[in-house]
C-alpha cells in the first residue's frame, strides 16, 4: 500500500485492482476510463496512486469535479494521506470565481456575467480585495497570511476564503498563490474545459496541462457540461432587457430594437403555423444582422457599451447579445442552429435562437492530446465503450469494477404492470402507479425517495398517493434555491424514525450528489424512464451519433435517460453496512434494449408484487443471492 500512498488498512472489493490500474496508467502516461460503483472509494483510489507518481516525477494533479460538495471529500482524503505518510505537499482548492468573491452582491450574477463584472472592477481599480492582493505595501501582510494558510493546508475553499476576506484579501488570488506551489489543484470542470479560463488559471499558477494528471470525477456529467460550455442562446426577452439597458443611448438602442425585429422576421419566415421549432442556417441570421450594421462593427459597439454598464452593475444584457453574435458564426460541424417560438403561461410570446453543441469531444480532444494522463471515473460510466466514443478517445484503457458491497444487503427489483410511456398515460395509470408506490413504501421501514420523470408526472401520481400513504410526504420544489433544497433534505432526514417519503425528480437536485448513509435512506423507487419527447436538438444529436458511430438512438436518447435512473438508484446503499431496496417501477426495463444496459452484478429480480419481496428482505438477515 505504501507504494501508492493508500491511507487505509484494507482495500475494498476490487479496490486494489483499481488502484494498481491507475498507478500503471499514470506511470506510463496513458489514460483510463473507469466505471466503479458507489462504495468503490473512487477518490482515494485515483488520488493515492496518482499522487505517488506526481511526487516521484515532479508533475501535478488536477482533480476536477462537477459539484462543490465533492471538494470536501477530496480535501479529507488528502489530509489522511498527508498524515499517514508524513508528506509535505500543498493543495489549492478553487471553485467558481464568483463563489470565492467577497464583494457584496457577487452571487446575483451568473458565471459569465460575473467574469465580465470582475474584469471591469479590476481594470478600473475598484476592488480593494484584489488591490490588496497585488499591493507592494501589503506584501509582508499577504505573505504572513499565506504562510498561516499553508500551515493549515489542505483547507477547504469556504474556510480559505473566509480567512482571506477577514484579512481584506481576494480569496481567488491567494488560492492562485498557493497553487503556484501546490502539487494538487482541486477545481471545477469549467476551470479546465473552458480554453480561456484554463489558459489564464494555469498560467497564473505556473502549471501546464502537459505536466498534469487530470482526474475527472463523476465523468458521466462531462458530455452535457461540454455541450453547454460551447452553446449560446438568444431570446426576444434578452433583446428587450438589452434595449432597456441601452435606452439612453438612442442610436445603439435603435439597433438593438432592430435586432429584435430581425429575430421576429426570421421566426415568421422559418417556422410554419403548425411548428414549434426548426433548423436555421448561419447565413440566414448573419445576413439579417448585416442589414442593421456591419456584423463585426455591431459586436464591437455592443461590447464597448457593455463594459460601461459593468462598471456600475454586475451584469450586462448588451454584453450577452455581443457574446451570442460572436458565437453564432463559429463552426458548423458538431453543432446545430435552431429557432423556436411559443408562448409563456402569461400569454406573452417568446422566440429563441440557439447555437447548440452536439459533440463534447470538441472540448475534450485538445485536453486529452496535451495532458500527461487523464482518468475518467464515475459510478455510472457504463458502458465504457460508449463514453470512450462520446469523449472522442481512440486509445484508452477501459475498466469496469463490480459493486463492492455485500449483495445480501441490497434488493434490486424490476416491477411490471405499470409504465410511464406517453401513449399509456391516463388517470388509471397514475392511480396504479400510486398504489404500487404505496405498497412499496409501506413495507420499507424508514425513509424512501421516489424519483419521477417530471414534476407534472409526479403531481399526477401524488394526487392519488397522498390520500393513501401513511408516511409524511416531502416534495422537491422546482426552482428552489440552495438553502431551500438543503432545508427539505434536513427535514427529511429528521423524519427517519417514523419514516417519510421524498417525491423527487430524476434530473433534479436530489437525483445525484446527495449522501444518505445508514438509516437515513432505506429505499429508492425509480418511476419509469426519464425519457423526454425528442425535441429537435435531441433528434439532431441522434442523427449526429448515427452518422458518426451508427448508434444514434442509444448514444443520443436512451443512454442519457438510463444513466439518470442508475444515478437515482445510487442514492441508496452508501456503505458496506447499509441495507436497502431499489425498485425500478417500469415494465419497459425488461425490454432487451434497456435490460442489457444494467450492470451485470445487480442481481435483479422481476416481480408484479414488490411488497412481498420487500417484506421477506427486511425480515430475513440474508436473501438468496
Amino acid at each position: 500500500m505504501e507504494q501508492y500512498f493508500f491511507p487505509y488498512k484494507e482495500f475494498r472489493r476490487s479496490q486494489e485492482a483499481f488502484v494498481t490500474e491507475v498507478y500503471n496508467c499514470v506511470k506510463e502516461g496513458k489514460s483510463l476510463i473507469v466505471h466503479a460503483p458507489t462504495g468503490s472509494g473512487k477518490s482515494v483510489s485515483t488520488l493515492a496512486p496518482a499522487l505517488k507518481h506526481a511526487i516521484d516525477k515532479d508533475i501535478n494533479i488536477l482533480f476536477l469535479t462537477s459539484r462543490h460538495t465533492q471538494h470536501k471529500i477530496v480535501i479529507d482524503t488528502l489530509k489522511e494521506i498527508k498524515q499517514k505518510y508524513k508528506l509535505n505537499f500543498l493543495v489549492s482548492d478553487i471553485v467558481g470565481k464568483k463563489h470565492m468573491c467577497s464583494q457584496q452582491g457577487a452571487e446575483l450574477a451568473n458565471s459569465r456575467e460575473f467574469t465580465d463584472w470582475c474584469k471591469t472592477l479590476v481594470e478600473n481599480n475598484k476592488c480593494n480585495y484584489y488591490l490588496n492582493s497585488k499591493s507592494k505595501e501589503k506584501k509582508v501582510e499577504r505573505e504572513f497570511l499565506l504562510k498561516k494558510l499553508e500551515e493549515k493546508n489542505p483547507l477547504d475553499v469556504a474556510s480559505f476564503c473566509e480567512e482571506s476576506k477577514e484579512n481584506s484579501f481576494c480569496g481567488f488570488e491567494l488560492s492562485v498563490d498557493i497553487g503556484k506551489k501546490a502539487k494538487v489543484i482541486i477545481a471545477d470542470y469549467f476551470h479546465v474545459l473552458n480554453p480561456s479560463i484554463r489558459e489564464a488559471i494555469l498560467s497564473k499558477m505556473n502549471k501546464k496541462i502537459g505536466n498534469s494528471i487530470i482526474i475527472f470525477d463523476e465523468a458521466h456529467n462531462l458530455p452535457d457540461r461540454c455541450r453547454d460550455l460551447m452553446s449560446e442562446n438568444l431570446t426576444n426577452n434578452m433583446i428587450e432587457m438589452a434595449f432597456k439597458e441601452a435606452k439612453e443611448e438612442d442610436e445603439l438602442a435603435t439597433k438593438i430594437l432592430e435586432l429584435g425585429y430581425k429575430l421576429e422576421e426570421l421566426s415568421r419566415e422559418k417556422i410554419t403555423i403548425d411548428q414549434y421549432e426548426t433548423l436555421v442556417k448561419k447565413d440566414e441570421f448573419f445576413d439579417k444582422v448585416n442589414e442593421i450594421q456591419d456584423y463585426w462593427k455591431l459586436i464591437a459597439e455592443l461590447d464597448l457599451f457593455a463594459d460601461k454598464i459593468r462598471e456600475k452593475e454586475k451584469r450586462s444584457f448588451v454584453g450577452s447579445l455581443a457574446r451570442f453574435l460572436e458565437k453564432w458564426v463559429e463552426q458548423d460541424d458538431g453543432f446545430v442552429r435552431i429557432i423556436k417560438k411559443g408562448h409563456f403561461k402569461s400569454g406573452k410570446n417568446y422566440i429563441a435562437l440557439s447555437y447548440r453543441c452536439l459533440d463534447p469531444s470538441i472540448v475534450l480532444k485538445p485536453i486529452l492530446n496535451e495532458a500527461f494522463s487523464c482518468i475518467f471515473m464515475s459510478g455510472t460510466l457504463t458502458p465504457v465503450d460508449m463514453y470512450a466514443d462520446i469523449f472522442g478517445i481512440k486509445e484508452i484503457i477501459k475498466r469496469e469494477y463490480k459493486d463492492p458491497f455485500p449483495r445480501d444487503n441490497r434488493l434490486n427489483l424490476i416491477v411490471t404492470g405499470v409504465t410511464t410511456k406517453f401513449t399509456k398515460r391516463d388517470n388509471k395509470m397514475y392511480e396504479d402507479i400510486a398504489k404500487k408506490c404505496n405498497n412499496i413504501i409501506d413495507k420499507i421501514p424508514g425513509n424512501v425517495i421516489i424519483f419521477f420523470p417530471s414534476y407534472m408526472f409526479r403531481d399526477d401520481v401524488d394526487f392519488y398517493l397522498r390520500n393513501i400513504t401513511s408516511k409524511k410526504i416531502f416534495y422537491e420544489i422546482n426552482g428552489a434555491n440552495k438553502g431551500e433544497r438543503e432545508g427539505i433534505l434536513d427535514d427529511f432526514k429528521k423524519a427517519k424514525d417514523k419514516g417519510a417519503v421524498l417525491l423527487a425528480i430524476s434530473n433534479g437536485s436530489y437525483g445525484e450528489g446527495i449522501d444518505l448513509p445508514g438509516d437515513l435512506l432505506n429505499g429508492v423507487v425509480v418511476v419509469g424512464l426519464p425519457l423526454d419527447k425528442p425535441d429537435l436538438e435531441t433528434k439532431e444529436l441522434i442523427n449526429y451519433y448515427d452518422k458518426k458511430y451508427g448508434k444514434g438512438w442509444d448514444y443520443g436518447y436512451v443512454m442519457p435517460a438510463f444513466i439518470k435512473s442508475l444515478q437515482n438508484a445510487g442514492r441508496c446503499i452508501r456503505s458496506e453496512t447499509d441495507k436497502g431496496v431499489i425498485v425500478f417501477l417500469e415494465e419497459r426495463y425488461l425490454w432487451e434494449r434497456y435490460f442489457k444496459i444494467f450492470p451485470k452484478d445487480l442481481n435483479l429480480k422481476v416481480t408484479l408484487t414488490p411488497e412481498i419481496e420487500i417484506e421477506k428482505f427486511f425480515k430475513s438477515e440474508k436473501i438468496e443471492s
